[in-house]
């Protein structure tokens, strides 16, 4: 029956080890599988897909929350008091002797920070978890901005290729009409060798352009943590430029912007000054108090004993350059809290002068620049045909064109870019305070 016993113990014993040694599933195996989700490659793009799937998938992201999530259980792990230290002393000669008792000593000790140190450091290490919250926010901010540039970047270089295209049919038809007027005698041996040149390069452009879309694509790839070797659809046909704050609207969004990276910096001064306050307390002795049962005394009055200790703080140098120390790590943190304000306002007036800039050159492409350029190769066109121009200018006027279509919608893509930027600098992404999502 005894040995039943024994035997149910050791099994559950056994039981609960590999229960405990069992690793608990992380977050980062909550993540989707590869093919979750994934639009097919005959559909369309879109933004909507692209900021939700990075958000999901980006292991970057991942790692900043389980940061977080450290830096939150570090905090919390570190109010509790030391462990108590345990003494046991023996002296084995009393075992089995005639002429003397049994003799050991059993003591524990308790360390007791008196002074408000356990306090401090909880606080010093909450506010870095504090800031570690942040340092998500802040990467989120920053991963949808990466993604929203990369994304139309990629509709530019769709659009560019569009245009290429376009441009080589028109090329190879130019030619074919020079041919006719070489074959009829009307014009030279120019004309076909001027479309000749023409569709060298352009194919030269085109593979160029292809080069260009397999490096964004493998980017936005990367930001979505998908395979290479997956397809991914094309973007839109078109989108519509993106609106203007205006100053009014930008100034209120100033004031209420919740920057991510200055309240992790606010955070970091928090925790710098509990350092401070925390070094200088190291001057003040610490308690100890312990209990002890001897059985080397005789007498048993005297085997229970109570003792008190304190240590003496008297390393004076040490102590002074641990202040020190401390005083520098505020300032470093408060230098850095105030180089976020301004690196922070400074990114919106960039962000807002280049969103400007750009929808002012788009405006200008689309309805000056391409029109003009449209009806000046409808002219010119119509010229050569009737032997009224020359080959060489007909070509002008279609490059001419092309860079107007490629600026038209590089400008188009500039100032979603700067919209992206802006809604950065703006933290326009970033959830209301005490909205934040948990690590």
């Amino acid at each position: 029956m005894v040995r039943s016993w024994w035997r149910w113990l050791a099994v559950l014993v056994l039981g609960g080890g590999l229960a405990a040694t069992t690793p608990a599933p992380s977050r980062a195996a909550e993540m989707k599988p590869m093919d979750a989700d994934v639009p097919h490659a005959d559909s369309v793009l879109t933004l909507a897909w692209i900021e939700r799937t990075v958000l999901e998938r980006n292991p970057t992201l991942a790692a900043a929350r389980s940061a977080w999530r450290e830096a939150e259980a570090r905090a919390q792990r570190s109010p509790a008091l030391p462990d108590p230290m345990a003494d046991f002393v023996l002296a084995p000669r009393s075992l089995g002797s005639s002429t003397v008792d049994p003799a050991y000593r059993v003591d524990i000790r308790q360390r007791l920070p008196l002074f408000g140190q356990r306090g401090l450091e909880r606080r010093g290490l909450e506010s870095e978890g504090e800031a570690a919250g942040y340092d998500y926010q802040t990467a989120r901010l920053d991963l949808l901005r990466d993604a929203r540039v990369a994304y139309y970047e990629y509709y530019r270089v769709a659009r560019s290729l569009e245009i290429n295209h376009d441009l080589l049919d028109l090329v190879r038809h130019f030619r074919e009409v020079a041919l006719a007027k070489y074959a009829a005698g009307t014009v030279g041996q120019t004309d076909p060798l001027q479309a000749d040149v023409e569709l060298a390069m352009l194919n030269h452009e085109t593979a160029s352009l292809a080069r260009e879309r397999r490096i964004v694509v493998a980017r936005l790839k990367a930001l979505l943590h998908l395979p290479q070797e997956m397809a991914l659809p094309e973007p839109p046909g078109d989108t519509a430029p993106p609106d203007m704050p205006s100053a009014a609207e930008r100034r209120a969004a100033l004031t209420a912007a919740a920057w991510p990276e200055l309240s992790a910096a606010q955070a970091r001064v928090a925790a710098r000054r509990a350092q401070v306050t925390l070094a200088r307390r190291q001057r003040l002795p610490e308690w100890t108090l312990g209990a002890a049962y001897d059985r080397f005394w005789s007498e048993p009055e005297l085997r229970t004993s109570v003792a008190l200790s304190l240590d003496l703080p008297l390393n004076l140098g040490r102590l002074r350059s641990a202040e020190r120390e401390a005083r520098a790590g505020l300032e470093l943190a408060e230098a850095q809290r105030a180089a976020a304000r301004d690196g922070a306002e400074l990114r919106v007036e960039e962000s807002s002068a280049s969103l400007e800039e750009s929808l002012h050159e788009l405006e200008i492409m689309q309805d000056q620049v391409v029109p003009t350029s449209v009806r000046t190769v409808q002219a010119v066109r119509a010229a050569y045909e009737a032997n009224r121009s020359d080959f060489y200018a007909l070509l002008n006027a279609q490059r001419d064109l092309a860079r107007a279509r490629l600026g038209y919608y590089a400008a188009l893509v500039r100032a979603h870019q700067a919209r992206a930027e802006l809604r950065r600098a703006l933290a326009s992404d970033a959830p209301a305070p005490g909205a934040g999502a948990r690590p």
